[in-house]
């Protein structure tokens, strides 16, 4: 090009708005928000939403946050405090450093002052149905919750002068201090619940005189304690550990003398064994298996540890003695891991000739409970549970259901069961029903999900889960786990509260590692990654503007999005 030609140059420029072209209409395919199943919800038996209560921790909004959990689980101090969390083992965070602390964040937010709770209301039901509740432990409370926020008229029916079953007298207090579940009590019942107390159905009341309510939920509860069966259970000084533990919940001054000896390996020998340590004993706890397969929470087994309670493993009891001076003299055989069993567990296998004799002052038996049925029907029982029938109105959780025996858990089959009831009464008889409102692929369904297709007729799709392959770590800095304060050595002077809630900088800081998987939580990077400027993010609501017709399909936002919450969908 030579000196003329390049005078003559002319470069095309508009002085006018590209935005009539709508270079858009190049690509087919467009960014779209998707939600996925975070695997800690997915783990979680009472399918609470824990991303959003997470997320709204971050952001300040306690009182939202509670809000989130209670559509869920109208018991967030107690699982805050008791749950064995397996939604921190689903935690997709555990594989890159630790898993969020969300037991301990759960915690936090139930801990909110009273005039900062939300106030609980139920939906509206022209057709409001009364059912009876039997018992009014964790199960009984939390289907009356579900009911009444359902709109129907629930009727608990209670044996002891107090509800709670054993959550009031089953937990001793340094777990689970009474204020606390008096709190959560106090907001259940604040709902249309009538509560019966001093009322066992089976001896004041029987169980085919409810037959004019419209369904029933059984669950009494697992309160008859199993027996040693040996030579000496009914000696003076053996305790039951139930029987223990609701002494001390009662507050009734007991003498162990110096040394105990705790039998079992649940939960309840661990609490039984952490209180009788508090009330001056040294304690020691025997199993008949190992350390690994002990089943109780691997947190109050090292808790228990550090306390200086000690544990001797593979032996089990076969005679309890009185000796010359007055004390407890239990001999032991010896065992051996054998074969699996149906838990998964090796077996216990005696060692043929091989014993030891342990002497101590007293002697606690907490080696399982079970459910009394003895005033339930034939064809309602069956291995020593509730065989429910929903034809007939009859459901049953908690410790009466086939389910593990956890505090979650009977939450879990409360909610399964108030669904199922209202499904019925509302003439809808699909079975199927129920699956469609599943978190992921454990079990737990959503009573959000439940109330949104109530209202709208529309029931969810199932969606997939958020597993960790899903998320990009590259955006993630390493980090440790927030862990809970511990009340000092003065602790085992005192039934004190041994965890303790954590302040706000500690709750940021634990939620400000949650990854947020399959939800996306406004963290700006669609915005900032893409080329042509053509998306806008709601920060509030966590929710993005596409301008399609100028987007043109280059992925560039999904590949950036750390969670998978934007996808590239065909729109042809």
């Amino acid at each position: 090009m030579g000196r003329e030609d390049s005078e003559n140059f002319v470069i095309p420029i508009s002085y006018g708005s590209t935005e009539s072209i709508e270079t858009g209409q190049w690509s087919s395919k467009k960014p779209r928000t998707r939600q996925l199943v975070p695997p800690c919800q997915e783990a979680c038996p009472a399918g609470t939403d824990i991303p959003r209560f997470v997320h709204l921790v971050e952001k300040g909004k306690y009182r939202e946050a509670l809000s989130a959990i209670l559509v869920e689980n109208p018991f967030p101090g107690v699982c805050g405090r008791v749950c064995y969390h397996p939604c921190e083992a689903g935690c997709n965070r555990a594989s890159y450093d630790e898993s969020v602390s969300i037991q301990m964040l759960e915690r936090f937010v139930s801990s909110l002052k009273s005039g900062d709770l939300p106030r609980l209301q139920p939906v509206p039901n022209e057709a409001p149905r009364r059912v009876a509740i039997i018992g009014s432990g964790p199960a009984g409370l939390s289907c009356a919750y579900f009911l009444a926020l359902l709109g129907h008229h629930p009727v608990i029916f209670e044996a002891r002068d107090e509800p709670g079953g054993v959550l009031r007298w089953g937990i001793p207090p340094f777990r689970l201090p009474k204020a606390v579940l008096k709190k959560e009590v106090r907001r259940i019942l604040a709902l249309p619940i009538e509560l019966k107390t001093g009322c066992r159905v089976g001896r004041d009341v029987a169980l085919d005189e409810l037959d004019w309510f419209d369904a029933v939920f059984l669950s009494p509860g697992a309160e008859l304690n199993a027996q040693l069966s040996i030579e000496g259970q009914d000696l003076e000084g053996v305790w039951d550990g139930g029987e223990f533990l609701m002494a001390v919940n009662s507050g009734r001054d007991i003498s162990l003398g110096a040394e105990t000896l705790v039998i079992g390996g649940g939960n309840t020998a661990i609490d039984v064994a952490r209180s009788a340590l508090r009330l001056g004993s040294s304690v020691t706890i025997a199993y008949r298996r190992t350390w690994d397969a002990m089943p109780a929470i691997r947190d109050e087994v090292s808790e228990a540890e550090e306390e200086g309670i000690r544990f001797t493993f593979l032996v089990q009891p076969v005679s309890i003695h009185r000796t010359g001076d007055g004390r407890l003299s239990v001999t032991f055989q010896r065992m051996e891991p054998g074969a699996p069993d149906g838990s998964g567990r090796p077996r216990a296998v005696p060692v043929e000739g091989e014993y030891a004799t342990v002497q101590a002052d007293s002697v606690i038996s907490a080696v399982g409970e079970r459910v009394d049925l003895s005033w339930i029907p034939e064809k309602l029982a069956g291995g020593g549970l509730v065989d429910p029938d929903p034809d007939a109105g009859i459901f049953a959780g908690g410790d009466a259901a086939r389910q593990p025996r956890t505090i979650v858990n009977a939450i879990a089959s409360a909610k399964r069961a108030a669904i199922s009831m209202d499904l019925s009464f509302r003439g809808i008889r699909d079975r199927g029903a129920l699956s469609q409102l599943r978190t992921g692929g454990k079990g737990s369904i959503s009573m959000a999900a439940y109330l949104e297709a109530r209202a709208s007729g529309v029931w969810p799709e199932i969606k997939d889960v958020a597993t960790g392959d899903r998320i990009n770590t590259l955006f993630f800095e390493k980090s440790g786990r927030v862990r809970s304060r511990k009340l000092g050595k003065k602790r085992l002077k005192s039934f004190l509260e041994v965890n303790l809630s954590p302040d706000a900088r500690m709750a940021l800081r634990s939620a400000s590692r949650c990854y947020s998987c399959g939800r996306c939580n406004a963290c700006l990077n669609c915005y900032y990654f893409c080329p042509e400027g053509v998306i806008s993010v709601d920060v509030e609501q966590c929710t993005r503007t596409i301008d399609d017709a100028h987007c043109k399909g280059c992925g560039t936002c999904a590949t950036a999005c750390p969670r998978t919450a934007v996808e590239m969908k065909d729109l042809s």
